[in-house]
C-alpha cells in the first residue's frame, strides 16, 4: 500500500502571538533596524506554507516569490495595515492570496495568450447559483471591477460597512469557510449550528450586496 496522502492545513496566528505581531508592526513603522528581519523569520515560512495549502498546484518558487514580494511591499508601506481590524499575519495572508491570484492570472495569460482582461468572468448574483463564494474568490471578483489596491478597497469600503459587516468581509477576503469563525465575530456563540449558518449566510449576502454596488460604482468611475 502507498503512503497516505498528506493533509495540508493552513497556518494560523499561533505561529506568532498577537501581542508580538503588534509590537513588531510598531517597530517596523518606527524603522527599527532589526524588526523587519525578526518578522520575516516567522512570516516568510508562515506565508509560504499558507500559499502551498491554498495553491498546492502552483510551483513552490511562485509561492516563495509572492511571499517575499509581499513582505517587501509591506516594509515599504507598513502604514497600510490597520492593527485595529485584524492581526498582522491574517492581513499578510489575505494580501498573499490576493497577490497569488494576480500572479497566477498573469502567468496564465502569458502562457496561453488567450485570456482577455475585457472578458467578464461571472456576474455577481446575490443569493443565486452563481453566488460569489461558489464561483471564485471574493478578492478575485473585486479585481475584475476595479484597479484599486486591496488596502485602498478596504479603506473605501470601511466607510460603508458597520463593524460586524467589516469583520465578515475580512474573513471572506481571507478565504475563511468555517461558520464558527463568522459566528464568533457576529456574537452568535450562543446560537445552535442551524441558526448560526442562517445568520452567517444573511450577513454574507448583505455584504455582497454592498460589494455589488461598490463594483458598479468602481466601473462607472473607471
Amino acid at each position: 500500500m502507498g503512503d497516505a496522502p498528506e493533509v495540508r492545513q493552513s497556518p494560523s496566528d499561533s505561529d506568532l502571538p498577537g501581542v508580538r505581531q503588534t509590537e513588531l508592526h510598531e517597530r517596523i513603522v518606527e524603522q527599527e533596524p532589526t524588526a523587519f528581519a525578526e518578522l520575516c523569520q516567522v512570516a516568510l515560512p508562515h506565508l509560504v506554507a499558507f500559499l502551498r495549502s491554498e495553491f498546492g498546484r502552483q510551483d513552490t518558487h511562485l509561492h516563495e516569490t509572492v511571499a517575499i514580494d509581499l513582505l517587501l511591499a509591506y516594509q515599504r508601506r507598513p502604514e497600510q495595515y490597520d492593527p485595529q481590524k485584524l492581526s498582522l499575519l491574517a492581513y499578510l495572508r489575505m494580501a498573499a492570496r490576493h497577490d497569488m491570484l494576480n500572479a497566477i492570472d498573469k502567468q496564465t495569460r502569458r502562457q496561453s495568450r488567450l485570456a482577455s482582461l475585457e472578458d467578464p468572468l461571472v456576474e455577481l448574483q446575490v443569493g443565486g447559483r452563481n453566488n460569489i463564494q461558489e464561483t471564485f474568490e471574493l478578492d478575485e471578483w473585486l479585481q475584475q471591477h476595479t484597479d484599486l489596491s486591496l488596502p485602498e478597497i478596504l479603506r473605501r469600503l470601511s466607510s460603508e460597512l458597520d463593524e460586524v459587516d467589516e469583520q465578515v468581509l475580512l474573513l471572506m477576503l481571507e478565504g475563511v469557510r468555517e461558520t464558527e469563525r463568522y459566528a464568533d465575530v457576529m456574537g452568535l456563540e450562543w446560537a445552535d449550528v442551524e441558526n448560526q449558518r442562517r445568520e452567517v449566510k444573511r450577513a454574507k449576502d448583505r455584504v455582497m450586496k454592498k460589494l455589488q454596488r461598490f463594483g458598479e460604482r468602481a466601473k462607472n468611475d473607471g
